[in-house]
């Protein structure tokens, strides 16, 4: 088996028969109750469907990979459940529970697999990534990850410690995808992040802070008001969430909050100085958070590259953002580590 087999999970791997509107919305009628019209819309390894009932009502109705475990979507359904009960006013998606009273439940499609399905509530607003972009919007995100961080702190569930391909503690395995980027000169760059993951981070791994963390606080996940875009209307898609050091969790945060920064440093900056209104990190966790905000940068390159092996036919939409990464690691390179770090650590200060 090779490495870049054991380093991307089931999940990223696993196609899927195709569900139908149709076929949703006979889902929606006989286990929720509810009569609309299903429109698919995009996810990364699941389908998904916005349901919309006579009324205006919007639900999202997701299909679950077959590769997830009954396990794990169970993990997800009720860690949104946690955060709804530990702080209400995070605006996060409500389960809505079947007919029997059921937070998710299995199915079989049409293609004989397994599958299960969940539906929540559809959070209005727009992706933060389509919005403008201010200091005050990233203090934002970084404050809503420092209370989401505090409602899970005592979240625990069988699958936690699940494996999937975005957790950044297997990170090191990153190595066997760089291959996919044949001689390309950014290859050389990952590699020198992936050295660097495993000769500090992977170190002092075990005695970092850890517990179950969203993991995926992006653009794409983080909504915001249309006609106030500095106010977040929801935060979505808790599909990667893992049991894993808090460090990495706001890393994820800082490297998505950079978008297209002409100075990402001072866009990581004034989402770190959000977080650290209701949060803080060690001197050993700020010694190590611009190779965690790199390393989730090389994974956002190196998981779609290989992917693209894959699936030929999706590599404009699976590669869509690593013009981005790219530019930033430019900048960051030029801004230089030594002064990115001491910006980070003035933050806590």
């Amino acid at each position: 088996m090779t490495a870049a087999a054991t380093t991307v999970g089931a999940e990223l791997k696993t196609e899927a028969v195709i569900v139908s509107a149709d076929e949703a919305q006979t889902i929606a009628r006989e286990k929720y109750g509810l009569d609309g019209k299903a429109e698919w819309l995009w996810g990364e390894k699941d389908s998904n469907y916005r349901l919309t009932l006579a009324d205006g009502t919007e639900y999202l109705l997701k299909i679950l990979n077959p590769a997830e475990s009954q396990a794990v979507t169970s993990m997800h359904s009720q860690a949104l459940i946690h955060v709804e009960t530990h702080d209400p006013e995070i605006p996060v998606q409500r389960i809505i529970r079947t007919v029997d009273g059921e937070a998710d439940f299995r199915m079989v499609d049409r293609g004989g697999q397994e599958r299960s399905v969940r539906m929540v509530t559809f959070v209005p607003g727009k992706s933060q990534k389509s919005a403008p972009h201010s200091k005050a919007q990233r203090r934002a995100v970084g404050i809503w990850l420092a209370r989401m961080q505090r409602a899970l702190a005592d979240f625990t569930h069988e699958a936690a410690h699940h494996r999937i391909t975005w957790d950044m503690k297997h990170a090191g395995g990153m190595r066997g995808l760089l291959p996919a980027f044949g001689d390309q000169p950014i290859r050389a760059r990952l590699e020198k992040a992936v050295d660097d993951f495993d000769a500090r981070i992977v170190p002092a791994m075990a005695s970092l802070p850890a517990q179950v963390v969203h993991n995926d606080f992006n653009m794409e996940n983080i909504l915001v008001d249309p006609d106030h875009p500095d106010v977040i209307s929801g935060i979505i898609d808790f599909g990667d969430m893992v049991h894993a050091p808090v460090l990495f969790d706001v890393a994820v945060g800082a490297a998505y909050q950079m978008g297209e920064a002409d100075d990402p440093v001072t866009a990581a900056v004034e989402f770190l100085e959000g977080y650290a209104t209701l949060k803080s990190l060690s001197d050993d966790e700020i010694g190590l958070l611009y190779p965690a905000i790199v390393m989730r940068m090389t994974m956002r390159l190196a998981i779609p590259e290989w992917r693209c092996s894959l699936f030929p036919e999706q590599r404009d939409f699976l590669t869509r953002n690593s013009p981005t990464v790219e530019r930033q690691f430019a900048r960051l390179d030029a801004a230089g580590e030594a002064e990115a770090a001491r910006r980070f650590a003035a933050v806590f200060r």
